[in-house]
């Protein structure tokens, strides 16, 4: 139900299908509304297997269901923003950024591509903010995809069935708007480009020491390699 003075557009869109995206571009334009926050939450974890053993065709689908879909309905919409003021653009990361996670590759190197196609876009478009926030583990239905993978989720699998048994309630959605309203509180000149983790970065309590670390280092929570500044033998000295 909508809150007093509200309409709500539902829009149908299957990100497995080009010209489902396309669709729904289309009748987006036609309902003549400038967005000024736009949030990007698809998510999918199949295929769940050993690279070499998931269908090549499935993998694509599921790589592109997480980023090259959204990317494209981004895209299509990007012109349609509100210029009255600053625009913002949110997306979700997952795991496996930081170590690997075998099993998940198309999930992972997906939300990876997010997370540097926001540094990225948010280099580009001075009037738009992108960031990308990673939740934690939520509550949904995707996990649902990891029991109906059975083995083939490997040492995931018992971590997501003791998870779901359990009584921790992981991230909630409260949480997750709360994490949003600060990013988007935060401005542009402070968590543009940036992958924040919900769970750990210190954005609670208005997030003063957070913003104040960000503002002072540009590579902080962005993707890059570690270790740039080693030189051979330098160790040795």
């Amino acid at each position: 139900m909508a809150p007093a003075g509200v309409d709500w557009t539902l829009l149908q869109c299957d990100l497995s299908s080009r010209e489902s995206v396309d669709s729904a571009i289309s009748a987006y334009r036609k309902c003549d509304v400038r967005w000024d926050f736009l949030i990007l939450a698809a998510g999918t974890e199949e295929p769940i297997g050993p690279f070499f053993e998931t269908d090549s065709n499935t993998w694509e689908s599921g790589f592109s269901v997480n980023s090259l879909a959204p990317l494209r309905f981004l895209r299509g919409v990007h012109a349609l923003r509100n210029t009255g003021a600053p625009a913002s653009v949110a997306m979700f990361a997952g795991a496996g950024t930081n170590a690997a996670a075998p099993a998940y590759s198309a999930y992972c190197a997906s939300k990876i591509l997010l997370i540097k196609m926001c540094e990225l876009l948010d280099a580009e478009c001075r009037d738009t903010s992108f960031f990308i926030v990673g939740p934690g583990i939520v509550r949904t239905k995707i996990h649902d995809q990891t029991l109906a993978a059975g083995e083939k989720g490997g040492a995931n699998l018992q971590k997501v069935e003791s998870f779901l048994k359990s009584d921790d309630p992981g991230t909630s959605h409260e949480d997750i708007f709360a994490c949003l309203k600060w990013c988007l509180e935060a401005g542009k000149a402070t968590v543009g480009g940036r992958n924040i983790s919900l769970v750990n970065d210190e954005w609670r309590n208005g997030g003063i020491p957070l913003a104040l670390a960000l503002n002072n280092d540009t590579n902080l929570y962005k993707l890059r390699r570690h270790g740039n500044g080693f030189k051979p033998g330098s160790q040795l000295k």
